[in-house]
């Protein structure tokens, strides 16, 4: 485990600005993402079309909820302060994700269909639940006295390592559908790319030293990504 790792996993919040700067970043972004929604002409004239109106509100549902929770683990579920890249990267990567969904949707002229409506909700309402009930049961068993220095395993982290990862994935896809633009899919798939490849390897090699008692039994019997599958 490399000193950054040490440093980023473990740095104690002792007050919370990092925090209200994340806040505030969400904030304008979410400005910018209701103007391009919700205001006829702001990016395109006559766009988003009267007959997109309902995609446009389903998107700006979506983005509102999604920017309340990760604010929401920002300031209160996460145990450590906020690390420069959550700062920097992580607004940039939401703006380009937000941006995509809405400037493709506010583009196209039909009404959405009832039944990819229904998909895609039922997709992201899927994918938030499994983001937000794992990091809530597990701060929750984390409380306990008893629990101090033990890893995780029970409630949704036993059908998989990474069940919030796998949640953000689904939402995302699900959100990408509702957008109507299929080249949208680019952000559930790079997604997961980057779990794999990346933020799973690197907080794993930080877990097993973590908890070396718990590790081993866990990742043998428990899938890294995907319930049952990889």
């Amino acid at each position: 485990m490399t000193d950054a790792q040490q440093s980023f996993r473990t740095a104690e919040r002792f007050s919370m600005a990092r925090a209200n700067l994340f806040a505030l970043l969400c904030a304008l972004i979410l400005a910018a993402y209701t103007l391009v929604l919700l205001r006829p002409g702001a990016v395109w004239a006559g766009l988003p079309a009267a007959a997109a109106a309902s995609r446009a509100r389903l998107l700006f549902a979506f983005g509102i909820i999604y920017l309340l929770r990760v604010n929401v683990m920002a300031r209160w579920l996460l145990p450590r302060e906020l690390a420069q890249e959550e700062l920097t990267v992580v607004p940039l990567w939401i703006l380009s994700i937000l941006a995509s969904y809405s400037l493709g949707a506010i583009r196209l002229t039909e009404e959405m269909d009832a039944p990819v409506m229904g998909v895609s909700t039922l997709l992201y309402v899927l994918g938030s639940w499994l983001n937000s009930w794992s990091e809530l049961q597990r701060k929750w068993w984390k409380a306990l006295p008893e629990n101090k220095g033990r890893c995780y395993t029970r409630g949704l982290f036993s059908l998989s390592r990474n069940i919030n990862y796998f949640g953000d994935f689904v939402l995302f896809a699900g959100w990408a559908g509702a957008s109507g633009c299929w080249w949208n899919a680019w952000v559930p798939i790079v997604m997961a790319a980057s779990f794999h490849f990346y933020h799973i390897p690197e907080k794993e090699t930080y877990l097993s030293k973590r908890y070396e008692a718990d590790w081993p039994a866990y990742q043998r019997g428990v899938k890294a990504f995907v319930p049952f599958i990889c």
